[in-house]
């Protein structure tokens, strides 16, 4: 599955919501796209997020947070906190079940090969 082409315009789009969960509880995860950047939020939190698949698993980057790192296709809230940097659990956990989510679907970012 491919982006339509309006995803690429600076227009928010609603992608769906997804449930996050913990030993304490769960929660909703709202996902959106602006432009070429996905906009999760859930449990009083908002992180602007660019997701790109590549040969060696899928890179997340967090603008708001200023992180980024690799975490493979079935992440879970501890990959993100270890390699993404995010160090509250629930916004991990909660980035974690969107990145599963936009993986699935097909709707991370393929990495164009350099020249």
């Amino acid at each position: 599955m491919s982006l339509p082409a309006q995803a690429l315009t600076k227009q928010k789009q609603f992608l769906g919501t997804v449930e996050a969960r913990d030993e304490y509880g769960t929660w909703p995860v709202k996902i959106e796209l602006l432009g070429d950047q996905f906009i999760i939020s859930g449990r009083y939190t908002r992180l602007d997020t660019y997701l790109i698949e590549t040969d060696r698993g899928y890179l997340v980057a967090v603008t708001n947070y200023n992180r980024c790192g690799h975490v493979p296709e079935d992440c879970t809230a501890y990959d993100i906190m270890d390699y993404v940097g995010i160090e509250n659990k629930v916004d991990a956990t909660t980035l974690a079940a969107a990145v599963r989510h936009l993986i699935a679907a097909g709707l991370a970012f393929r990495q164009q090969p350099s020249l």
